[in-house]
C-alpha cells in the first residue's frame, strides 16, 4: 500500500522507517525544512526492535506528501491535529483512510472539520488508543524503536453510511493493533492521560525548578498512585455510559508489555526505569494530556450530569499553575449533544 505519515517527530520517523523497511511506499510530512531535506537526501537508519537503512521521501508540502496515499497516518501531537486536518482537507481524495496514532479524540475533531467531505469522498477515519512503538529519533539520521506495545486498540468513526472498514493489508502490516468497538473505546483507553498528569502535578515544584528526576522511579509515591487510581475509576465510570469495555490502568499496562505486575506502585517504575521527568510546565504531559485527554472526559461527564472530582481537580489546578485555560484549548465538545456523541459509538466493522 501507499502511505503518507504526517509528523516528523519520534513516532512519525519510527512509523515511516518501519513501513519502508517492509517495502511499503511511504512519504513523510514535516514542517522542518532541514529535517525534510536531510531525510530525503540521507535516508534513515532504523535501529532497535527493527533495524536497517531506508530511503524515503520527506516533504514540507502537504500536497506532495498526500499524492497517491491510500492510508494517511497522523502522528503529530494532539494539539497539531486541527491544523493538520485543515491543511490536508483540500488535497484529500476519494477512498483514502486517515489513522490518528494515537487518537486523543482525533476522529471527532476530524468529523467536526471535514464534515460532509467524509461521506462525499468515502474517507475512513480511524484512531488508536496508544502509540505502538516506543521510539527516539536523534534528528541526525537515526531512529531507535526501543519497545513495541501489544494489544493497542484501533477503531473507526461511524457515519450515516455505517462503520467503514480498514483495509486487510493495513491489519497485516500492523499486527500490534487489535480492533475495538468504536472511538470511545480507543480514546477512553489512552493510558497517558491517567498516569502522566497526576505524577506531573505531584512533582510540579521539581518541574518548575527544572530539577532533574526520573519520572517514574523518583516521581511516583503511594499517594500519587492512589490518586491515579481514583482518576482511572472516573475514566471507567464515564466509559460505562457508552457500554465500553475498559480495563483498569494496571491491566492495560500488563497487556501492553506482557507483564504480570500485581500493583501499580511496582509496575510504573518497573516498566519504565529510565526516562527523565519534564523540566518545564510547557510539556506535553500538560499541553497534550490535559486539553486533549482529561478535558474531553470532563466535558462528557458534564453532559451526562456525572461528577468526577479527581479529574476536574487536576484540570483546575493545572490551569492555575500554568496560567493556561486548558478547557478552552482542548477538545471542543460544546456543540455536540450527548446523543450525537453516542451515535459515534456505533458497532464497528473494522476489517475489509
Amino acid at each position: 500500500m501507499t502511505y503518507a505519515v504526517i509528523g516528523g517527530g519520534n513516532t512519525g520517523q519510527a512509523i515511516a522507517g518501519y513501513l519502508a523497511l517492509n517495502d511499503e511506499k511511504v512519504s513523510l510530512y514535516t514542517r522542518d525544512e532541514h529535517r525534510a531535506a536531510r531525510i530525503s537526501r540521507d535516508g534513515l537508519d532504523v535501529a532497535g526492535i527493527y533495524s536497517g537503512y531506508v530511503q524515503l521521501k520527506a516533504s514540507t508540502s502537504m500536497e506532495q506528501a498526500l499524492i497517491g496515499a491510500e492510508i494517511i497516518i497522523v502522528s503529530t501531537t494532539a494539539d497539531g491535529h486541527k491544523p493538520v486536518i485543515k491543511e490536508m482537507q483540500p488535497y484529500l481524495k476519494p477512498n483514502q483512510t486517515i489513522v490518528f496514532i494515537p487518537g486523543y479524540w482525533g476522529a471527532i475533531e476530524c468529523k467536526q472539520i471535514l464534515g460532509s467531505d467524509i461521506e462525499a469522498k468515502n474517507i475512513t477515519i480511524a484512531e488508536t488508543s496508544a502509540q505502538p512503538f516506543i521510539s527516539n529519533a536523534d534528528d541526525a539520521g537515526g531512529v531507535v524503536i526501543r519497545r513495541i506495545k501489544s494489544n493497542v486498540l484501533v477503531s473507526t468513526l461511524s457515519t450515516a453510511k455505517g462503520q467503514p472498514a480498514l483495509p486487510l493489508r493495513f491489519w497485516e502490516r500492523f499486527p500490534h493493533l487489535i480492533p475495538s468497538k468504536n472511538i470511545f473505546e480507543t480514546s477512553f483507553n489512552n493510558t497517558n492521560v491517567v498516569v502522566h498528569v497526576p505524577i506531573s502535578v505531584f512533582n510540579a515544584s521539581r518541574i518548575d525548578d527544572s530539577k532533574a528526576f526520573r519520572f517514574y522511579p523518583d516521581g511516583v509515591s503511594p499517594l500519587t498512585v492512589r490518586y491515579i487510581e481514583k482518576v482511572d475509576e472516573e475514566r471507567r465510570k464515564i466509559a460505562d455510559l457508552f457500554d465500553i469495555e475498559t480495563q483498569d490502568i494496571l491491566s492495560i499496562l500488563n497487556n501492553f508489555y506482557g507483564t504480570d505486575y500485581s500493583d501499580l506502585y511496582k509496575a510504573l517504575p518497573g516498566l519504565f526505569p529510565e526516562g527523565n521527568g519534564p523540566t518545564t510546565l510547557n510539556h506535553r504531559y500538560f499541553t497534550e494530556d490535559i486539553p486533549f485527554g482529561l478535558v474531553a472526559i470532563s466535558e462528557i461527564a458534564k453532559k451526562a450530569g456525572i461528577d468526577i472530582p479527581y479529574t476536574d481537580s487536576l484540570i483546575d489546578i493545572t490551569c492555575l499553575l500554568s496560567a493556561v485555560d486548558y478547557r478552552k484549548e482542548g477538545v471542543n465538545l460544546e456543540n455536540i449533544t450527548f446523543e450525537e456523541l453516542s451515535s459515534y459509538g456505533a458497532a464497528a466493522k473494522l476489517i475489509n
